[in-house]
């Protein structure tokens, strides 16, 4: 799967790190910077170690961000409780 965020342009002279320039690259015409997959911490912190370019790490993080699957926080509780009558009487 592709993630993307926006961006106008890279820095000049950034270059992606050789283990993950098959996995990611700049779209110039659409101002996307696209990943494919899943984004490690470890690639996270390769590309940002290449740059002092805070605006653009800002952009990585994002990027991270959206490449990175979010885990469902399970209500707990008097919100637990909520949260299945609240599904019970609104599906029902």
């Amino acid at each position: 799967m592709d993630h993307f965020v926006k961006i106008d342009r890279i820095p000049d002279g950034f270059e992606f790190p050789a283990e993950i320039q098959d996995r990611i690259h700049f779209d110039a015409e659409h101002h996307q910077l696209v990943f494919h997959g899943y984004m490690s911490k470890t690639e996270f912190d390769h590309m940002c170690q290449r740059t002092t370019d805070w605006k653009f790490r800002r952009t990585l993080e994002e990027l991270f961000c959206e490449c990175v699957p979010e885990e469902s926080v399970q209500p707990r509780g008097i919100r637990r409780l909520l949260d299945a009558l609240t599904r019970r009487f609104v599906s029902g």
